[in-house]
Formats: structure tokens, C-alpha cells, sequence
């Protein structure tokens, strides 16, 4: 767990509570899994071969869906194409450890098409992780939710839920308004069970 302070101005605040349309996705609703595989499969080839998919909130107390990456490697570089909820598909481009040459952070492993990619038990997964919480939290939030595949080719999930605490209420100085957040890692190896991460 990791504890994060939040700074927000009032009037961003506002907007963005305000802004929730009946268009939001969230992950990590009862039926968030499939609502983003349908975005998946509309804006990206689902026959193209990737090695991981990120899934990022817009916000870390929230949960509503930011975008989506896909990585995949042309040749010796490795790629990444982010759907963005506001802005769209981006262009392909070059992963910043591509560029830089980066070994370690760019292995080679699995692929798979993104069609294949089994998005739709994301709800339960984060349920079953909320439940993994200590008690004194509230407010979770999927921040972000990783798919790839470990040196040996074994499917691997990586997420992190965001929760304020019981009784720790904002702060204001002026426009400015500060959350307490704390962040919980989890994962779900092929096969296995969800474990926390300790930071």
C-alpha cells in the first residue's frame, strides 16, 4: 500500500464530476469488462499480435476508463498505440525503452490478438481484490489494469486499485483541494489466484 496526496482545483473538480455522461465507461463496474473490449475491438485490428494491453483510468479516484494501450514489436522495435477516451486512436509509435535501448524493459514474449484477450472478468477480479483490503478503506477505484506474458509465455495479470481511508476527509487552501489516496497492487498469475503486492 502506498499512501498518495491528491491536488485538485475546485473548479477541475467540478467539470469533471459534471462531465459523467451515460458514454462513461468504468472497468470496474458489473459489465465494465465487456464495455472495454468493445472499445478494443473498435478501434484496434483485433487480429493484430500484441504482448500486453493497459487499461488506465482517467483519474486515481474515479475509476472511469482514460485509454487503452496496445505493445507489439515491428522487427527489433517494440511499438505501443494508445486509445485515448477524449482524443481517440493515437499513431503508432516507438515505446519510450525501444528508443532508448533499453534490454531489460523490452523482452520478446507471447503474443496474442487482441480479440483474444479475456477482458470481461475484470469486475469480478476487482471485487475479489477489494475484498483482500484491510477494513478502514473506501472509495475503490481500478486505476489501472495490465494483460501480458511472463519469459515462459504464462498469461499474467497486474492491477491497482485506489481507496481513500475511513475518516480522512479533504483538505482546501484556497482553490486548491488535497485526497489522501492509498494504492493497492495486486496480480493474477495464468492459473492462479489473486495476491497483494507489497510496496
Amino acid at each position: 500500500m502506498k499512501k498518495v496526496s491528491l491536488l485538485s482545483g475546485a473548479v477541475a473538480m467540478l467539470l469533471m464530476l459534471s462531465s459523467c455522461g451515460s458514454g462513461t465507461i468504468y472497468p470496474q463496474n458489473e459489465g465494465g469488462g465487456k464495455a472495454v473490449k468493445d472499445v478494443v475491438l473498435k478501434h484496434f485490428d483485433p487480429e493484430k499480435q500484441v504482448q500486453e494491453l493497459q487499461i488506465k483510468a482517467k483519474d486515481e479516484l474515479y475509476g472511469d476508463l482514460g485509454e487503452v494501450t496496445v505493445v507489439y514489436w515491428e522487427g527489433d522495435k517494440q511499438m505501443e498505440q494508445v486509445y485515448d477516451a477524449d482524443k481517440g486512436l493515437g499513431e503508432p509509435k516507438e515505446t519510450f525503452a525501444s528508443k532508448n535501448n533499453m534490454k531489460a524493459q523490452m523482452e520478446k514474449t507471447k503474443t496474442i490478438a487482441i480479440k483474444d484477450f479475456n477482458l470481461e472478468p475484470i469486475p469480478n477480479n476487482v471485487g475479489e481484490a477489494v475484498g483482500l483490503i484491510p477494513e478502514g478503506y473506501e472509495n475503490y477505484a481500478l486505476n489501472e489494469y495490465v494483460f501480458s506474458f511472463d519469459k515462459d509465455g504464462k498469461a499474467k495479470q497486474y492491477f491497482k486499485i485506489n481507496a481513500t481511508k475511513k475518516g480522512e476527509g479533504k483538505s482546501q487552501n484556497g482553490r486548491m483541494v488535497s485526497t489522501n489516496y492509498y494504492e493497492f497492487k495486486f496480480t493474477l498469475p495464468e492459473g492462479g489466484k489473486i495476491t497483494a503486492v507489497e510496496n
